[in-house]
């Protein structure tokens, strides 16, 4: 039987990490909150240089360590002027700009951790910013006083749970952060070898910049299998229907020799009754790609993300929504994979098809 996490424990997870506000290059309340709940689980978490957390859990000789990766930020905004109540922000990390139609409200925090300042964010100027992956650049006006370094996020719920349905401000990536944790806490009582690291990344949303930072520093081991977990379009596979293993982005395909675990632990659910997908996501760029376009092994998983970037269909800006069956499995498969690692397992056909049986051989010999 394979392990499944505890429903309250991965609610209470995504409710410490989720409500947290985060733009990129301004992820300390997320990281901050990461770290409690790994402490919480007795696992001890380590920054770097570029302020990303990393962490470990391990249990006897593992024959392949993997690598679970998210990004701790999410598209929002940063005050680029500032004038008493009033002032300018750039759009970071792609919100889309047919959202700006109507009035946006949204809650300014800063680096500190000072109490949110409500404000509405109007009169958008497009005005492409490809480092900072922005279309363009708006007023705010808030209820107090504005200062540059100052950042917005939208005022939406940090989590709100209906039935089946997670209503999210930041889906992607914070709920990816929160199935890192919660398979790591299943891993603590898992007796198998495996092997696992974590890395929670910054600046994913404007340039995959800190997994890239990992991959050029080589901030991992080298011989570990990378696995970036994320938050996608749900255009791309239904809502519902299970974690999706992801064989590859809009750019690259992911390596099979490192799927190949996933795919194991996916006939392991499969026994179980716990949905899971396997699916190109074209929808965008995950971190997997970072790694892979500089030599490392990677594939990646993802929760089917709808109103994906906060992205309704009828236009505004709305909670991204995930379901609470996607994060079971994902969680699930997350920690029956690291066992598949430790043990370097292949799926239940693949030693059939190995090798050709000598007598089909000699039938095809003889012609």
């Amino acid at each position: 039987m394979p392990l499944l996490p505890d429903v309250a424990q991965a609610l209470a997870t995504l409710d410490a990490i989720a409500s947290q506000p985060t733009v990129p290059l301004h992820e300390g309340h997320a990281l901050h909150a990461i770290r409690e709940r790994l402490a919480a689980i007795g696992v001890e978490a380590r920054e770097d240089r570029y302020g990303q957390l990393h962490a470990r859990l391990a249990r006897g000789e593992a024959k392949r360590a993997l690598v679970f990766v998210a990004h701790t930020d999410h598209p929002g905004f940063v005050l680029a002027s500032a004038r008493g109540k009033e002032g300018r922000v750039r759009i970071s990390g792609g919100l889309r700009e047919r959202c700006f139609g109507r009035p946006v409200n949204a809650l300014v925090h800063d680096d500190a951790g000072s109490d949110a300042i409500r404000a509405v964010i109007d009169d958008f100027v497009s005005d492409i910013d490809e480092p900072n992956n922005s279309p363009g650049h708006a007023r705010i006006r808030a209820e107090g006083p504005l200062r540059v370094g100052q950042w917005a996020v939208l005022d939406l719920p940090g989590l709100e749970v209906e039935g089946d349905e997670l209503r999210m401000r930041a889906a992607d990536d914070l709920a990816g952060c929160a199935l890192i944790v919660e398979a790591l806490r299943l891993l603590q009582t898992e007796e198998r070898p495996f092997d696992v690291h974590a890395a929670f990344t910054r600046a994913e949303e404007t340039g995959l910049f800190g997994a890239r930072l990992i991959a050029e520093d080589g901030l991992i081991p080298r011989d570990a299998y990378v696995v970036s977990i994320e938050a996608s379009n749900a255009r791309f596979a239904p809502a519902g229907g299970g974690i999706v293993v992801r064989v590859g982005d809009l750019y690259n395909t992911f390596s099979n020799d490192a799927e190949r675990y996933f795919r194991v632990a996916q006939e392991r659910l499969a026994l179980s009754g716990i949905p899971t997908q396997r699916r190109l996501l074209p929808g965008g760029t995950c971190e997997a790609s970072a790694f892979v376009r500089l030599g490392w092994t990677a594939t990646g998983v993802a929760l089917p993300n709808v109103n994906y970037h906060n992205d309704p269909e009828d236009g505004g800006f709305a909670p991204e929504i995930v379901r609470l069956v996607d994060v079971v499995s994902g969680i699930a498969i997350l920690a029956e994979a690291a066992v598949a690692a430790g043990a370097d397992e292949s799926e239940a056909w693949w030693p059939s098809a190995k090798r050709v049986p000598d007598d089909i051989r000699a039938l095809l010999e003889r012609r």
